[in-house]
């Protein structure tokens, strides 16, 4: 480790002495590596240049693109490598370029949690590095009637199930039968979900039916409409017992 540390030192001083020969300052690249990305749309931006993240393969495919933003920087600039956000002209909304339904963030862990931020000529080589997520969005709705214990949800058979408990009275802590709030796991874009009731309640046993969602019956797809919602996601579930 102490060797690798001393050769890139070296490398360095080498790359200042070649600078200083030529009477200028040393020119460093600014690398850009994004991993996860299945989307078209990001833009990373630094020190007034913009690097697009073009992408045009398959979304259930996520690459990892490697870049070089257009201009390298001089020994002593700073840099801090975001993606690029534009603030309407009211001053309310600002709008970040990243890729179509997803978000992006600094790589974090090591080997690759490098600083998106520091001074040219900190490090023989400037690398950044991003990680694209999936955006995912909750399923929300409402218990109505629910009168016993025990009841349990689930959407599909790889994310646990959710248990709702009814309303009580704070003072005879006898159920009360007001709307419950529900809230499921949420559920990235463009995949598809199925809320159906794995447990019904009993003490007393009621039976529940659920309702909703894009298709009526509690499924559908985490579509456009759920990512353009005012409330992103799907609120529209209905969980009736009787």
């Amino acid at each position: 480790m102490k060797f690798s540390f001393a050769r890139g030192a070296l490398a360095l001083t080498a790359l200042l002495t070649l600078a200083s020969c030529g009477g200028g300052k040393a020119t460093f690249p600014i690398n850009v590596s994004v991993s996860g990305v299945s989307y078209d749309g990001l833009v990373l931006t630094t020190n007034g240049q913009d690097l697009p993240i073009h992408y045009t393969g398959d979304p259930k495919s996520p690459a990892t693109i490697n870049a070089v933003f257009p201009n390298g920087i001089e020994y002593g600039e700073i840099y801090t490598v975001v993606p690029k956000s534009e603030t309407s002209s009211d001053g309310k909304t600002v709008t970040v370029s990243y890729p179509k339904h997803q978000t992006c963030s600094p790589a974090s862990g090591y080997p690759i949690g490098l600083p998106i931020t520091g001074t040219a000529g900190q490090l023989a080589k400037i690398q950044i590095n991003y990680v694209c997520a999936i955006n995912a969005y909750p399923l929300t709705g409402t218990v109505k009637g629910l009168l016993g214990t025990g009841l349990t949800l689930a959407n599909g058979s790889t994310v646990a199930p959710v248990a709702v408990a009814p309303d009580v009275d704070a003072t005879t802590k006898a159920p009360t039968g007001k709307d419950v709030a529900l809230v499921m796991s949420s559920v990235t874009f463009n995949t598809t979900y199925g809320v159906t009731v794995l447990t019904q309640p009993t003490n007393p046993t009621q039976t529940c039916v659920v309702t909703g969602g894009a298709n009526g019956t509690g499924a559908g797809t985490m579509d456009q409409a759920a990512e353009d919602a005012t409330v992103k996601g799907v609120n529209n579930l209905v969980v009736t017992c009787s």
